[in-house]
């Protein structure tokens, strides 16, 4: 196509029509006017021959038609270098994101038939932004009561000193996000990465986080069961405790969850002689809610930072998968700022946890229809905005 080339009303008019039958999609738009019956009826009317145009040119002849009225761009559009739409046309794109806050910004931009760059333009000068969704355990309807009182717990024993403890199973594969994986490169190198093993193997590992101090890692052989883990509790354990600093030992709470390795009878009988009413888990003196990992430093901290340590690289052996724990247990050893901060974020998640819960439903109501009210002060705050700035732009052209 001749970039030169000064397309005619006749033309543009059948841009229009193309770009309609197709749906208002630009490549279909192009096909349809390139269709052998379309160019003859141009032949027709005087246009000797007739040029195809770019897809962009579809949606910018409609654009113009309604931004300015007319199939050609205005001089004073001209000038100014880029296209100037209707404010209402902000107003419109920001209450389709408040009706669908989950489109994206292309759909809005089909939607409205202007740029994606321009969509953004106007979501961020309102200081909307696209937040990620982030994945969380799915609850029971009864988990409420229990996650409140657990809650309640910690609030009231912020002093006390607790050994959480969990178990964790290491694979071969591991996590791969591949939608984060890049390799930045002028030509396709063609990058793999190997998965779905015929070999596979894995490794069971417990630990232990007590204020700042990490205890661990434990490979436990085989699975998991009420049996073995009795004897971790009366060998393993105290052994790994001898180098935890005494003043964490007074007033401790043990902590597990509640798999059915940890609600053996034997286990709960072992766990009241050593550490009478001071252990938490599923039967214990303090009932651990079901379903909470967001509630224990082990899941919503450790095991998460040495997995992303570990899975760097794929191990080959069972034993460089047990080599690269250890060495990622070290590295988030060292890390002690950030294990001084989990008591801090465990009360912090407390609260937030229990929040909902103090409120009562006439408070709620409140609460919603302050911010109904607010919602509707912003719409009144922007359509005052679009006015004032609609009414320069009326001053300016003038």
């Amino acid at each position: 196509m001749d970039r030169n080339y000064e397309y005619s009303n006749v033309e543009y008019v059948a841009m229009l029509d193309a770009y309609v039958r197709s749906g208002f999609n630009m490549n279909q738009a192009r096909i349809l006017y390139a269709q052998p019956e379309n160019l003859n009826h141009l032949r027709a009317q005087g246009i000797a021959e007739p040029q195809i145009p770019a897809p962009n040119t579809f949606l910018a002849v409609r654009q113009r038609l309604l931004n300015h009225g007319q199939l050609r761009t205005p001089a004073h559009a001209q000038a100014r270098g880029r296209p100037h739409y209707a404010a209402e046309l902000e107003e419109d794109i920001i209450e389709y994101f408040e009706r669908h806050p989950m489109r994206s910004t292309r759909m809005a931009a089909r939607r409205f038939a202007v740029s994606q760059y321009y969509v953004w333009k106007i979501l961020n000068s309102e200081g909307l932004h696209p937040f990620h969704f982030r994945k969380v355990h799915a609850l029971y309807e009864n988990d409420g009561p229990a996650r409140i009182a657990f809650c309640q717990w910690i609030l009231e024993h912020q002093n006390v000193n607790v050994l959480w403890t969990d178990e964790s199973t290491f694979t071969r594969v591991g996590l791969y996000n591949q939608h984060n994986e890049h390799f930045w490169a002028f030509n396709n190198p063609h990058c793999i990465r190997e998965s779905c093993h015929q070999v596979r193997f894995s490794v069971n590992v417990w630990a232990g986080i007590i204020n700042d101090s990490i205890i661990g890692p434990y490979f436990i052989e085989g699975n998991l069961n009420g049996l073995n883990y009795l004897e971790m509790l009366r060998e393993v354990i105290p052994n790994l405790m001898e180098d935890v600093p005494i003043a964490y030992l007074r007033d401790i709470f043990y902590q597990h969850d509640g798999c059915p390795a940890h609600y053996r009878l034997e286990v709960r009988r072992h766990l009241d002689e050593e550490f009478g009413d001071h252990w938490i888990g599923r039967g214990g003196p303090v009932a651990w809610p079901p379903r909470s990992p967001d509630l224990t430093p082990m899941d919503f901290f450790l095991w998460s930072q040495v997995k992303r340590l570990v899975f760097t690289e794929e191990a080959q052996t069972r034993d460089e998968l047990r080599q690269k724990i250890i060495r990622a247990f070290e590295t988030v050893k060292r890390d002690r700022d950030t294990l001084r901060k989990l008591k801090d974020n465990l009360v912090r998640r407390a609260h937030i946890c229990i929040q909902p819960y103090r409120l009562p439903v006439k408070e709620h109501r409140e609460r919603k229809t302050q911010d109904e009210k607010e919602l509707e002060k912003r719409k009144l705050e922007i359509q005052e905005r679009f006015r004032t700035k609609t009414g320069l732009l009326i001053d300016r052209d003038a």
